[in-house]
């Protein structure tokens, strides 16, 4: 049996409850270096340390495994980053792709081992893996990078950082 809609004009629908809005990334505000010029998206040094590890990695010419997330940001980095890399003299089958399964994080003891199992000598963590955590992967013969732009002040043991809001390198 259908039930049939009420006509009763005395009943009033609940109003929908507000959101609070939420801030946008555009509203925060930017760190200044010494002189007050704004560190956006990060700071000289900083950028300059990724720069570094990426003509490192190109010229060593060694297995180098790219992590980005699965979102739109994460994936256009890590297709940049490669085509980067190869520009640089990489050739196209050194560098890999490790996808982190769904529900887990980057730091993951599984996604640590996968990672390692692929037994490359450059990771480079996109789009993710901001936050206190050990060594990427358990050697100290890999190199390690994080691009990400959330906001953190901690990062993987031993890792060189290169972040929006936090500058800082951690080896």
């Amino acid at each position: 049996m259908k039930r049939k809609a009420t006509t009763d004009s005395s009943i009033v629908p609940k109003p929908k409850r507000q959101r609070e809005p939420e801030a946008d990334y555009c509203d925060v505000v930017p760190r200044k270096d010494g002189n007050g010029n704004v560190m956006w998206p990060a700071s000289e040094q900083s950028i300059e340390r990724a720069r570094n590890f990426l003509i490192e990695c190109a010229a060593a010419r060694s297995k180098t495994l790219i992590v980005p997330d699965k979102d739109a940001d994460g994936l256009d980095a890590g297709v940049i980053i490669r085509k980067t890399l190869i520009a640089l003299g990489m050739p196209p089958d050194l560098v890999g792709v490790h996808l982190i399964n769904k529900n887990v994080t980057v730091h993951d003891e599984a996604e640590r081992a996968a990672m390692l199992a692929k037994d490359p000598k450059y990771i480079i963590i996109v789009d993710q893996g901001s936050r206190a955590a050990p060594p990427v992967v358990d050697s100290l013969n890999i190199k390690s990078l994080i691009i990400d732009h959330h906001l953190s002040d901690e990062f993987p043991e031993n890792a060189t950082v290169r972040d929006s809001l936090l500058q800082n390198q951690l080896n």
